[in-house]
């Protein structure tokens, strides 16, 4: 609505302007106008109408005699206008069609639609599927899919928007717990986990939890292997993947489980004993036939590998591997650069159907006796990928189904030869390292031939757990974190041949000493935090200590992490494996979650729950991530949102060219660093007759370069009723998108209305986003529904 300036005070003033001199007006006694000197202006007809020709300004109030068409209160409506009668105001005439925009609008011409405050022609039809797991568009560049036009419109992302949380500072809660919970008693909320509150002695949750029903085995929720993220069945929302089992055997009896990511709720659970799984492994997703749905891959109760389909159908059994070792986990990729996608166990190489391929006689990536896990990355520059098992790589030739044959490319065997890899580019000059932890001792290779550049043994010994590769520190070189018994520790290499100790923090792993962990940088300052477990807590470690992260040191950087120093720690049991907490965006929100598998049976680990637990944070300062984590040995660049295996994989060392990854077992923020939504409220109208219920309906747009998952709160109010009601947004927003909501309540009162509508708000003026901008999620207030009679 555009008001528009009053002019009840002209006839006033002229009146009393004139008054005072020789040619004062005067009343023409027939009606017929106001003489001024000898001349007649402004008649007036019968009808009461001005019908004066006057000076030609169109202003009616100024004595001259001007006509006014359309008088609207003290105004007069111009030609393209007309009178509000609940406001005794000009608007915009646009028939039957609504005024698009504000101040002052404008009129939408045939063929356009009022679009995010404006009018638009739309684009090409097209169906709407681009969300936290789909960034897929069949639009042009700069234009989004709506999903109520079902139609091409313009991109209203803005890259710059970026929202940058304080350092270190969040609050992890549980979205939900899946599985068994302990029975723990408690003085009060300090002998239980993170909020988890002391209810009559006993520890209770405040948070969703999901207890197995009884025909879904709830005698196995038993977890100790590293879970799996991604969707599988295309809703946009991920799901969580995972091998159960109940006790005391753990190396079979597995079932294969996968729950929804936004609230644990199941959707299918393997328990047909013919496809038992090896519960201590982790399973694997990709798309292995390029058809768009990915499947899932799991070691089975013997020597061989176990396919399914995304709704859990069984696929294959595959042939037997040879070689000792179970557990572990798969890695999925194409070697051959065509065709099907392939899957490595160890130093084995299985087709898309389950058929060993090749296997060879080296190292298989086993640390000892925990599972084998084997790194995939072109190493050589041929264009083909190799096959990394602890100190053998293995490079390969031919194209599956004709001639695909494999060699060994080099083999190094100090401190025993086998053992876990990771790879990085270390030094910074374009060439990868292999770093391979193995029999208590941390171990640099040359990618190019295999040798030995750097050696350091683990503090407090152990055998040493999956390393993980990132800047730790802030300084952008990478970093080498990793588990011994005693101690997680960050080790930094030199780039000539020396590995140094930047910290060291105590842990408790007696069981396996074989643990992995994550490492993501949650606050997008510049430096990962490490999320692990041992066999009583979780723990969030900051990258560095937080006196050495000062201009000048403090006194506590003393490369000594004390648990005063962590950001976060909660109780968490495990009898420990190989397995790891995982960080992806679970519930289709963008955001980063935690996701942590959980056992508690065992002498060694046994203060906590048993199932999957889900954090996220409170204050949503955790930036943006992925929606997968595919496998044990994920690195971001080994596949894609939706689960698809590249042909020919990126290194990740190498990209994006930009900002390359540069790590392993550490999951991306991708696109622009600290991107934020900015949620903004466009075209709010109302929707029908006014009465006796009244509908009120607004445009979510998200101007930022962040999506938002489903859910977003908006508030609808009226002027004198206040608070209407709120209302959810019904599927992600991704940047640049829109979505309409709308909410049905009794009218309040009669017509007219004067309302307004607030993103993210819950109607108390309360919040759950974090934006680049927080003081444009409204609009309004806003005239709706003229009067009646």
């Amino acid at each position: 609505m555009r008001p528009r300036s009053s002019l009840g005070l002209a006839p006033l003033l002229l009146t009393l302007t004139v008054a005072c001199s020789d040619d004062a007006p005067v009343a023409d006694d027939e009606g017929t106008g106001v003489t001024v000197g000898n001349e007649t202006v402004g008649a007036t007809a019968e009808s009461g109408e001005s019908i004066g020709e006057g000076d030609g300004d169109g202003d009616p109030g100024d004595g001259d005699g001007d006509a006014c068409a359309v008088p609207c209160g003290d105004d007069c409506c111009g030609d393209d206008e007309i009178c509000d009668p609940n406001t005794t105001m000009c608007v915009l005439d646009c028939g039957d069609d609504p005024v698009c925009g504000n101040d002052p609008g404008q009129c939408c011409a045939a063929g356009e639609v009022c679009f995010a405050g404006g009018c638009i022609t739309p684009g090409d039809d097209c169906q709407p599927s681009t969300c936290a797991t789909d960034t897929r568009s069949v639009c042009a560049i700069g234009e989004v899919c709506d999903p109520d036009l079902g139609a091409c419109v313009p991109d209203l992302a803005d890259n710059t928007c970026v929202f940058t949380p304080e350092p270190g500072v969040f609050d992890p809660v549980p979205r939900f717990t899946w599985g068994a919970r302990k029975v723990r008693a408690c003085d009060d909320a300090t002998d239980c986990q993170t909020e988890e509150i002391c209810d009559m002695g006993t520890c209770a949750v405040t948070w969703p939890h999901i207890d197995p029903e009884p025909d879904d085995v709830p005698t196995a929720v038993q977890s100790v292997a590293t879970p799996v993220v991604g969707d599988l069945d295309g809703d946009c929302i991920p799901e969580i993947v995972f091998n159960s089992f109940a006790p005391p055997n753990y190396l079979e009896n597995g079932r294969l489980r996968v729950i929804r990511g936004d609230t644990g709720a199941k959707l299918w659970t393997i328990d047909d004993p013919a496809w038992h799984t090896d519960s201590a492994a982790s399973p694997a997703i990709g798309d292995l036939d390029y058809d768009g749905v990915p499947e899932v891959v799991t070691p089975g109760e013997g020597r061989n590998l176990l396919a399914f389909a995304a709704d859990g159908t069984p696929l294959w059994k595959s042939d037997n591997y040879s070689g000792s070792g179970k557990s572990g986990g798969a890695s999925i990729a194409n070697f051959d650069g065509q065709g099907d996608a392939e899957i490595a166990y160890g130093r084995a190489v299985f087709d898309s159907e389950g058929a060993l391929l090749w296997e060879g006689d080296g190292a298989q990536g086993n640390n000892g006796s925990v599972g084998k896990l084997s790194c995939v990355a072109d190493i050589d520059n041929d264009f083909r990928p190799e096959l990394i098992a602890g100190g053998t790589a293995y490079d390969f030739s031919g194209t599956v189904g004709v001639d695909f044959t494999g060699s060994t490319l080099w083999s190094n065997v100090d401190h025993g030869g086998d053992g876990y890899c990771g790879l990085g580019d270390l030094d910074v000059d374009g060439v990868p390292e292999i770093v391979v932890v193995r029999s208590g001792w941390i171990d640099v290779l040359d990618a190019v031939d295999g040798t030995t550049v750097a050696s350091i043994q683990i503090p407090g010994g152990g055998a040493g757990g999956p390393p993980n590769i990132a800047d730790f520190d802030g300084d952008e070189l990478p970093d080498i974190g990793l588990a011994g018994g005693d101690f997680y520790v960050v080790v930094q290499y030199d780039g000539l041949n020396t590995l140094t100790e930047l910290w060291r923090a105590d842990t408790k792993d007696g069981s396996s000493s074989r643990t992995g962990s994550s490492v993501f940088d949650f606050d997008g300052d510049g430096r990962s935090e490490v999320v692990y477990f041992d066999e009583w807590y979780l723990r969030i470690y900051p990258g560095v200590e937080p006196d050495c992260a000062l201009m000048v040191p403090g006194p506590e950087c003393d490369g000594i992490m004390t648990d005063a120093e962590v950001l976060f720690i909660d109780i968490n049991s495990s009898q420990t494996r190989s397995e790891y907490p995982v960080v992806a965006d679970v519930d289709g929100d963008f955001k980063a979650e935690i996701v942590v598998a959980t056992n508690n049976w065992s002498g060694q680990g046994n203060i906590g729950d048993a199932g999957i637990e889900v954090f996220e944070d409170r204050l949503d300062n955790w930036v943006a991530t992925l929606p997968i984590w595919n496998q044990h040995t994920y690195h971001v660049t080994n596949i894609d949102a939706k689960g698809g295996v590249p042909i020919f994989e990126e290194a990740n060392w190498l990209f994006p060219v930009e900002k390359p990854e540069n790590s392993y077992r550490r999951n991306s923020q991708g696109g622009v660093e600290n991107c934020a939504p900015d949620l903004v409220a466009q075209d709010l109208e109302a929707v029908g007759p006014c009465q006796p219920d009244l509908t009120v309906r607004v445009r979510v747009c998200n101007q930022g370069c962040l999506g938002v998952g489903p859910g977003v709160e908006v508030a609808f109010f009226e002027d004198q009723a206040g608070l209407l009601g709120t209302v959810l947004t019904d599927g992600a927003i991704p940047a640049g998108a829109c979505e309409k909501v709308e909410l049905t309540v009794p009218a309040p009162g009669v017509n007219p209305f004067s309302v307004s509508a607030v993103i993210d708000d819950d109607g108390m003026g309360e919040g759950a986003l974090n934006e680049c901008i927080e003081d444009n999620n409204g609009i309004g207030p806003q005239d709706v529904c003229p009067s009646i009679g």
